[in-house]
């Protein structure tokens, strides 16, 4: 920054001011009111990109803190006995598996509609339009679950109210489940599309760390606002919130059209290939930016390079891959031309499917132990807000700290290896150990994907050309991560069908999940070797 950065007023792009809605301009114009058209304004720390950054990341940790609760109440109302597939003292999980096992198949679908937004109108528009559906979806979905539970309490017999109830939640389980991860990649999209490489080294772990402060927030104050608005209440606020996340994006989009960066498809990559990256900030030099482009190349802890995915041709020549085909042919020539992103395709499905296997275990745990809907409502509330507490201790201080004596890469190592340690130490003790040994095993690997792997994931995107951050992450989250996760949901509906309840069922359980650890090691370490070798 400073003297290498062009004038933001001379890079301003041709949309105007006066397509924006008057409430946005007003709030974009209160946000601007100091900024001039010098370079010094906009390499100052309140500049007009870190702006637009700040309320992207508002934006991001509001949309988190919602989907807390409706996690919250979804997952409550989905086990109870009441509304939901809970059968009492007996359990009745046996549906949850079957239901993340939906969860890709929806996933692709949402994809593919992801896509043709993306392609009629922009990010700013596919944000906008997917987190206002998710928004509507909580509130009428709360809206009709409040209704049934007012028939549950009038009748004796609840079959009725659960011939409609118990369809509502399962595809209210699959669609969140489904939509979290498009919107939070949506959001860091457009932040690695605005930050340096450099800057995002610093900016990522706090703005990850801002995230996570909002989903503490909202997951300690579940036990508060289910005593005061009830249970199916909190769809009602995840909807608010969601809608609260979708105007702070909008304000980051103008701000950023305003600014001449904002994100977008043709107009970046002809930036890249031609004037340079001034969609990043307008301090990249050109070389390195194309060189860095047409090799999918990372630029990750202190600037240096950490992965380099060599192509054939030049990025100068070369046809976008969203140009080409179907969504899945999209896929396939991003992963041949960035090897590094076939890579991750795997680490994340050998990943998902342990995070899928845990977080059962963990629920069979659960609704054993605490069988009060509102109870275990409460209780997983505060779990989930230790989880996001520490992982934003993680973000704020440990990781940024950790990144200026050892290389990023060597994330992909810690986490199997540390969460080898957990699945070993709740195998070997999970007779006595109870709740906590399965509370111990979960936490460990949620905090870890919060924290450590959103650090990762975005210092491997943040040097990498548009459809990388765009459609890559989009492929990998979407269909990688929820491949993953529905690949054991499977196997967990044919246990569960097999062995149900008996005694021994959660001894398969747990060596399966130390069976899934060792696989999950070998393709980080298959990934860490590729980044290496690149370097």
């Amino acid at each position: 920054m400073g003297s290498s950065m062009p004038d933001l007023a001379k890079t301003r792009q041709s949309q105007p001011h006066a397509k924006l809605p008057q409430s946005q301009k007003n709030i974009i114009n209160t946000l601007n009111n100091n900024v001039g058209s010098s370079s010094s304004s906009s390499s100052s720390l309140f500049s007009t990109r870190h702006r637009s950054v700040l309320c992207m990341s508002l934006s991001l940790a509001i949309h988190l803190g919602g989907y807390e609760l409706s996690r919250a109440t979804s997952m409550a109302l989905f086990t109870s006995d009441g509304l939901g597939f809970g059968k009492g003292t007996e359990g009745g999980l046996s549906a949850l598996p079957m239901a993340v096992g939906c969860v890709s198949p929806f996933s692709v679908a949402l994809l593919w509609f992801y896509g043709k937004t993306l392609e009629s109108g922009g990010p700013s528009y596919a944000l906008r339009t997917h987190t206002l559906i998710c928004a509507g979806v909580q509130i009428v979905a709360g809206w009709v679950l409040k209704i049934l539970d007012g028939y549950l309490q009038m009748m004796d017999d609840n079959e009725n109210v659960k011939a409609w109830s118990q369809p509502l939640l399962f595809v209210l389980f699959v669609f969140q489940n489904a939509y979290v991860l498009l919107l939070y990649n949506q959001h860091w999209a457009f932040i690695s599309s605005v930050l340096t490489p450099e800057e995002g080294t610093r900016a990522f772990a706090p703005i990850a760390g801002l995230g996570s402060i909002g989903s503490t927030l909202t997951a300690a104050s579940v036990s508060v606002f289910v005593d005061r608005l009830g249970l199916i209440g909190l769809l009602h606020i995840s909807g608010a919130s969601y809608i609260v996340s979708a105007v702070l994006a909008d304000v980051a989009f103008g701000i950023a059209r305003i600014g001449g960066f904002e994100p977008g498809g043709d107009a970046e990559i002809n930036n890249r290939h031609g004037s340079g990256d001034s969609t990043r900030g307008n301090n990249i030099d050109t070389t390195t930016s194309t060189s860095a482009t047409s090799k999918g190349a990372c630029t990750t802890s202190n600037g240096s390079k950490e992965a380099t995915a060599a192509t054939s041709k030049s990025s100068s020549h070369c046809i976008p891959c969203f140009k080409k085909g179907n969504i899945f042919q999209q896929a396939y020539a991003l992963f041949q031309r960035v090897p590094v992103l076939g890579a991750l395709f795997l680490e994340v499905i050998a990943s998902q499917c342990l995070s899928s296997l845990v977080n059962f275990i963990y629920l069979y745990k659960l609704k054993s132990t605490i069988t009060d809907d509102a109870v275990r409502a409460g209780w997983s509330g505060n779990f989930y807000a230790w989880i996001n507490g520490v992982s934003g201790v993680f973000q704020f201080c440990a990781i940024p700290i950790l990144l200026k004596y050892f290389e990023a890469r060597r994330i992909w190592l810690f986490m199997p290896t540390l969460m080898l340690c957990c699945t070993l130490y709740t195998f070997a003790t999970f007779r006595t150990s109870g709740l906590f040994g399965a509370s111990a095993c979960f936490f460990a690997i949620k905090t870890m994907e919060y924290s450590l792997r959103g650090a990762a994931n975005e210092m491997l995107y943040v040097s990498l050309d548009y459809e990388s951050r765009y459609l890559g992450k989009k492929v990998i989250s979407l269909i990688a991560g929820k491949f993953g996760k529905s690949a054991m949901a499977v196997a967990l509906s044919f246990v569960m069908v097999v062995y149900g309840d008996k005694h021994d069922t959660m001894w398969y359980l747990l060596a399966a999940a130390t069976v899934f650890t060792f696989l999950w090691l070998f393709a980080s370490v298959r990934l860490h070797t590729l980044i290496e070798a690149s370097k």
